[in-house]
């Protein structure tokens, strides 16, 4: 694999994990007037709360990762992005 790509790619994840997680702790917040669980072994953290705080940061995650590399993908126009216009 291309060195250039993983730089870039590396940088778009790291990118993509701090907007993220500024967005699902302002999200969170919004919602429901606290802060978001931090301890699921905390008692005065409802299990509802770090079930429905998990399923939302896991499907946000997943969906910031597969944009940041294919963004990174197209803006650099290594590889991965033939492969990318392959697919579509």
């Amino acid at each position: 694999m291309d060195i250039g790509y993983r730089i870039v790619s590396t940088g778009a994840l790291l990118l993509a994990g701090v907007v993220t997680h500024k967005v699902l702790d302002l999200g969170w917040r919004a919602v429901t007037g606290h802060e978001p669980p931090q301890d699921p072994d905390d008692p005065g953290v409802k299990m509802w709360e770090v079930i429905t705080f998990a399923a939302v940061s896991g499907a946000l995650v997943g969906l910031s990762r597969q944009l940041a590399l294919r963004g990174a993908a197209k803006w650099y126009g290594g590889p991965a992005a033939k492969e990318i216009q392959k697919k579509a």
